[in-house]
């Protein structure tokens, strides 16, 4: 039956308090008698360089590199699935790739946008197309792997889900009473959070000081065979990101946004696929990495 009780602190986690403190609590005099002795030999000690340090210095640079592959910028896209942009009938949305292009050399002179990019532009347009839905989708889900914009995100999820309609729109599941379960988690009361974060400390440090069974010879040894570890699984991971799938329509281009509307429009459509996913990649600055990725 029902019964009231007043609160009180849980012996176990008492418990685990004083267990932990029964070291840790020694360890300002013991890290004392430590230092103690280091300071009388400081004087024999002798410490160098890394062998490889003075190379990786001369490699700092490369950072700079890498943080220039990304450029800031905007992305316009033009789908199927738009308001005012493909044409919606009983069979679904079609949008055809000479319209893409009309829609985005339009948008380009949209004087009306305050967005609309202003001055000397960078571009790199690209577009998908595809005959039939099926096809289209299963290609927007694989370019979507290497090209994540979130509007072909998007257009890609609605695409899929377009193809399993016909079968889903039959599928009725049955409603759930009331209350809901929640999904299963961790049932934290406000003191139980605070003393996970405050005991975890501690036997944080238990742990750090139980690892002192290996010496320092051996500790280093681990760390040097951990470390050429993770290089090599680095090395492995960026070379698995050079095998990218899927092929786009793509060209690069520059120029104030009348100068990119005039050679969009002169570029034409690449095919008359009745479905079509289109953007423009702006930005200030060139983008070579996208440029080289998508082959424009």
């Amino acid at each position: 039956m029902w019964h009231e009780s007043a609160l009180s602190w849980p012996s176990r986690a008492q418990t685990i308090q004083t267990q932990a403190e029964s070291v840790t609590e020694k360890i300002g005099s013991t890290m004392s008698e430590a230092l103690g002795r280091l300071s009388s030999i400081q004087s024999d000690a002798q410490f160098g360089r890394h062998p490889l340090s003075p190379d990786a210095e001369a490699l700092l640079g490369l950072r700079g590199e890498l943080e220039s592959l990304l450029s800031t910028g905007t992305v316009l896209t033009v789908s199927p699935y738009q308001f005012n942009v493909g044409t919606k009938l009983e069979s679904g949305s079609y949008l055809n790739p000479q319209t893409a292009v009309n829609v985005l050399s339009a948008k380009l002179r949209d004087f009306a946008d305050k967005y609309r990019p202003t001055g000397h532009v960078h571009c790199v347009a690209v577009m998908a197309t595809a005959s039939q839905l099926s096809p289209f989708a299963t290609k927007l889900t694989q370019l979507t792997q290497v090209l994540p914009l979130p509007d072909w995100c998007q257009v890609a999820r609605q695409a899929n889900a377009l193809t399993t309609n016909e079968v889903d729109k039959f599928h009725q599941p049955a409603s759930i009473k009331q209350p809901r379960f929640k999904p299963m988690a961790h049932i934290n009361a406000n003191p139980l959070r605070s003393v996970l974060a405050e005991q975890g400390a501690q036997i944080a440090t238990l742990e750090s000081l139980a690892d002192d069974a290996t010496d320092v010879i051996g500790k280093l040894q681990a760390l040097a065979a951990k470390r050429e570890t993770k290089l090599s699984g680095i090395k492995g991971q960026i070379d698995a990101l050079k095998n990218v799938q899927g092929s786009v329509y793509s060209f690069s281009m520059s120029g104030n946004t009348e100068s990119l509307a005039t050679q969009l429009s002169q570029a034409g459509a690449p095919n008359k696929h009745p479905l079509t996913v289109a953007s423009l990649l702006l930005s200030a600055e060139p983008m070579p990495f996208l440029e080289t990725l998508l082959g424009g």
